[in-house]
């Protein structure tokens, strides 16, 4: 009979299959549930930590006290919607020149950045359109 797979072998097949870029340990758990896969949450934090651990997952700060974890791999920076809190990888924005001329000008070593951009995602951009197009109830039309 063949072993069943660990949690931290769940966690990242859950998230290379996913549909999300970055995951919550809340959207992690649930979606290994959903999978069929049984895992209480401390067990899920603890393959989460292996994973960070390995250098196979990476957290993703956001600046709001929220964590996201993704798949480690090339630096990238983050755009994130405030109205759903969707998140996207984007191409590094700032390019080493930039950090260079950072660095002469704080007279500090970067050793790492992470940028996270704010805005709406193209769904929740198109509901906000949607809604301006929109009579106010509370307009009378000519």
């Amino acid at each position: 009979m063949a072993r069943p797979a660990r949690v931290p072998d769940q966690v990242l097949e859950l998230m290379r299959q996913g549909s999300r870029h970055a995951w919550t340990m809340e959207q992690i758990a649930s979606g290994l549930q959903e999978a069929g896969h049984q895992a209480d949450f401390s067990t899920v934090y603890r393959a989460v930590e292996r994973l960070l651990g390995s250098n196979s997952l990476e957290r993703v700060p956001l600046g709001d006290g929220a964590t996201q974890y993704e798949l480690a791999g090339q630096h990238h920076d983050h755009v994130r919607c405030v109205r759903c809190k969707a998140l996207a990888a984007l191409d590094c924005v700032l390019h080493e020149s930039e950090l260079r001329a950072a660095e002469r000008a704080s007279g500090w070593t970067i050793l790492e950045h992470r940028v996270v951009l704010d805005g709406l995602c193209p769904d929740c951009r198109e509901q906000a359109a949607a809604a301006a197009r929109r009579p106010s109830a509370g307009r009378r039309r000519p």
